[in-house]
This record gives C-alpha cells, structure tokens and sequence, in this order.
C-alpha cells in the first residue's frame, strides 16, 4: 500500500470532482436564467443526454475489464501479456465503434421529441442532438482507454488529470454557448469538438511521456479479443444498472410526469451528488492500490486498506450529508437563485438515498478494482431493474417521494449484499468485520430522526440561520464520528508518515 500512490490520485480525483462541480454550478442555472421556460429547457436537455448515457455501456465493460487487467499484469512482470491485453481491447473497442458510427445515423430519422414528449425543442432539433452526443461518446472512449493506461504503471492520476481538463474545457465552452442561448445541437457540437482536440493531445502525451503505454494492435488477436467479451460483458452489466439507477429514473420522471418534474428531481440529486462527490474521491484513489495489490497477491495490505479506508468514509459519510441536508436551502439560494426549488421531503429522503451510495460506493470499488464482478454484475441489474418497474407504478399516483423510498430500499439490499462479497474477496483466515457497517447505520437512524424537524421548517429560516444548523450539525458529528469510529490509527499513519517525511529533509 502507498500512500503517497494514493494522495496523488486522491489530488487528481479531487481536480476532477472540482471540475464537475464546476460543471453543475456553471450550467443548470444559466439554463434555468438565460432560456424561456428555463426550467422546461433544462428537463428536456437532462432527459437527452439520459438517453444516450446508455451506449456509453458498450465501451464501459471493454475499458474497465482491460485497464485493470494490463495493471495487474504489469505488476506480475508480465508485459507481453499486458501489452496483449490492451491491444486485444483495442480491436474489440474497434468493432463496436464501427458498428455503432454505422447505426447511429438511423437516430436522425427517429422522432425522439414526440418519444420523450418534448415541448420546448423540435423533434428534428432533439435527434440531430443526440447524435453528434452519440458521436462524441464514442471519440471520447479512446481517451478513457488511453487515459486509464496510465493505471499500469502507477500514475493513474495523469490520466485522470488529462480527462478532467477535458471535461473543464467543454463545461467553459459550454456556459458560453448557453449565454448566448445557443440550440442543444450547437451545444453538442461544443462537446464533440473537446472530446476529439484531447484524444490527440492525450496519444501526444503518452508518447512522450510513457511510450510503452502506446497500443500496438500487433500484440492483439480476434482470438484474445473474444475471450475478453465474457468478462468485459459483466462490465457492461454494471454500466446498464449505473444507467438504470442515473438515467433511468429520469426517463421514467420525463415520461410520467413531464420536464419540471425531472428539473426538481435532477437538482435536488446534484445538490446530494456535489457534497458526495468528497467521499467518493477518496474511495477512487484507492483503485490503483486495490489493482496492485491484487496483482501482488498481497492480501495482508489489501484489508488493511479496506479497513483504514473504511474508518475514514464512516467518519465522514453522517456529517456529510446531515450537513448537506441542512445547508439545502442556502445551497438553492445561491446556486440557482430560486428557494422555492428546495422541497425538504424530496431532499431528506435523497440524503438518506446518497448516505447509502457513499458506503456502497466504497464496498463496490473493492470488487470493481481487483476483476472480481461477475456476481455483483448480475445481481444489480436485477436490483436496479426491479427498482425501476416498483418505481414505475407508484410514481403517477405518490409522486417523486414514492421514487425515492423505492431506491433506499435498493440500495440497502445492494451494500448488504456487497458486504457479503467483500469478504469472499479475501482468504477465509482474513476475517473483514461486519460491525463498522452495523454501527453506522444506527447513527445514521438516529441523526436522520433528529435532522426530519429542521430540515422542514429550514425551508422558511433566514439563511443565517440555515448556514448556522448546517456547519454546526457537520462540526459536532465529525467530533462524535471520530469517537465512535476510532480512528487514531488512522491518525497515526499520517502522522508517522509526516514524521519521516521531516526527519529525511532534517537529514539533509
């Protein structure tokens, strides 16, 4: 386990969360404040580029499955095999881009307007979008493939540096076309255009800076290639239940109950998305690490891992959200200029719903990092799909908060069963508690108990005192996390590691 590894991922994982937070402060209130019916222009562009979040599956398997597999290779000593490997990826990617550049040209003829009941953009204007969107997805999977190389040698976080200035790039370029109130195909243009000038700029810098990490397609073959489908085909499952649980509520929201409907949901989402967003970070960074360690077969330092890691996400995870969920009506002040978009039922039960994701997303990186997905794969497919057809009947009549309690109870089925997985990742003399889990959700039934009455009445408070509930409220539970969660060996770690890092330059 490194830790200086780990802290430079965290950084570029950290410029990448900034990054999309950017994204989500920049675009939907120029959306919502530069458009007529701003908040029905905004629902209808959400609802598109739902649509075409789903083929992002086909090239999501194919690069999750290659980039950990060239760096467990390459931490083996096997380079053949791991240039073999990217190479075979390489040409299996190949495939499915041809054949989906080919098909994407019927979605010009297709009437998605009167499909997604669109009011506020032509039919004509809402294909040619989704489109050059489609197009751009498609350029921008030789970048993440390129990009996530970078994993074999243990600078992850270059790659992940080159994708973030990507995505600041088209979010900058973005904001200025939505000033101008450009038309949703010249903002998918603007998308396009970034994604194609970075492909080359990345090629150009893994050329000079790691040309080992250049794909040969001469170390490939169809036979390799087709054996890679099984396993790449389990990645794709878990892209097509990341679809259901993102995308697919929104197209159920758009078709049921219209644009405005899928506006609220989507901000109040981004709003519980933003503060997770520094959770998840640090349960990126350690994905190299899982990757090595795996490959080094070095399971002592992998729970190590898994239960330092774990101490800090359950230190963080209670005051995150409750902090959140108290700073809700600030945060739609400021951000959208619009309180009246702050619906406290609709965000105590998405707290509840992101505080399940956060400790999810932490036991799912484990499984994701070291190829062991196979039965996770399935079994959220099948979570997610149920989710969406439970959701689907009850969302007429109860309305989003019927949608909501739907996905809690998914998610607490999924963390449970992950856990379960968890500990069949490691040899059955390494025992992973239970207890650390079992512990947090106890807090976190309390401190939603206690949070329910102020994040009501916080919809009519003056904001002064809403800023005040919400940094007091994180205040006092990281101090009782911290207690309760023990993390003085956590503490030690960093503090032995500075020691160190003082005493060599004391040295000196």
């Amino acid at each position: 386990m490194s830790l200086k590894r780990i802290l430079k991922l965290l950084a570029a994982f950290l410029t990448g969360q900034g990054v999309t937070i950017v994204t989500q402060l920049l675009v939907p209130p120029l959306f919502l404040h530069r458009y007529a019916h701003g908040v029905q222009v905004y629902g209808e562009w959400v609802a598109l580029t739902a649509a075409v979040a789903y083929l992002n599956t086909l090239n999501y398997g194919i690069q999750s499955y290659a980039n950990n597999q060239m760096g467990i290779h390459y931490n083996r000593g096997e380079l053949e095999e791991a240039k073999a490997v990217q190479a075979s990826a390489l040409l299996l990617l190949l495939v499915v881009t041809l054949v989906l550049s080919c098909a994407s040209a019927t979605i010009l003829l297709m009437p998605l307007g009167q499909w997604l009941g669109l009011e506020q953009v032509s039919s004509r204007a809402a294909s040619i979008t989704v489109f050059l969107l489609v197009i751009q997805l498609i350029v921008s999977w030789g970048s993440a493939l390129l990009a996530g190389s970078y994993l074999a040698i243990g600078e992850a976080h270059r790659g992940q540096n080159w994708l973030s200035a990507q995505r600041l790039v088209s979010a900058l370029a973005m904001a200025a076309f939505l000033w101008e109130r450009a038309s949703f195909p010249v903002l998918a243009l603007t998308q396009l255009a970034s994604v194609v000038a970075f492909l080359i700029l990345i090629a150009v810098d893994i050329r000079v800076h790691a040309p080992i990490l250049l794909p040969a397609l001469k170390y490939g073959s169809w036979r390799q290639a087709t054996a890679m489908i099984r396993p790449t085909g389990y990645f794709m499952l878990l892209a097509v239940s990341s679809f259901l649980t993102w995308q697919g509520p929104i197209l159920l929201i758009q078709r049921i109950l219209g644009s405005t409907s899928v506006a609220i949901f989507a901000l109040s989402r981004i709003v519980f998305s933003m503060s997770r967003y520094f959770l998840s970070i640090f349960t990126f960074a350690l994905s190299q690490d899982i990757t090595h360690l795996v490959g080094q077969r070095n399971w002592l330092q992998l729970r190590r891992l898994y239960e330092l890691s774990e101490k800090v996400i359950l230190l963080l995870v209670p005051a995150v959200t409750i902090g959140t969920l108290l700073m809700s009506p600030l945060l739609f002040t400021i951000w959208l200029h619009n309180r009246s978009l702050f619906h406290p039922g609709i965000c105590l039960l998405m707290a509840m719903v992101s505080a399940a994701i956060a400790v999810k997303e932490h036991k799912y990186q484990f499984q994701w990092s070291s190829n062991e997905h196979t039965s996770l794969s399935k079994f959220l497919l099948a979570a997610y799909s149920a989710m969406l057809v439970v959701a689907g009947f009850l969302l007429k009549p109860l309305g989003i908060g019927s949608l909501l309690v739907v996905w809690l109870v998914t998610e607490c089925v999924v963390v449970a069963y992950i856990l379960r997985l968890n500990v069949k990742l490691f040899p059955k003399e390494l025992k992973i508690s239970q207890a650390p889990v079992m512990r947090l959700a106890a807090v976190l039934a309390a401190v939603f108990a206690l949070a329910a009455w102020p994040s009501r009445e916080s919809a009519h408070w003056p904001l002064g005192w809403v800023a005040a509930a919400g940094c007091a409220s994180t205040a006092v539970l990281l101090a009782a996390d911290y207690f309760i969660f023990d993390l003085r060996e956590v503490r030690s770690v960093f503090e032995n590691r500075l020691r160190r890092r003082f005493a060599s330059v004391d040295s000196v």
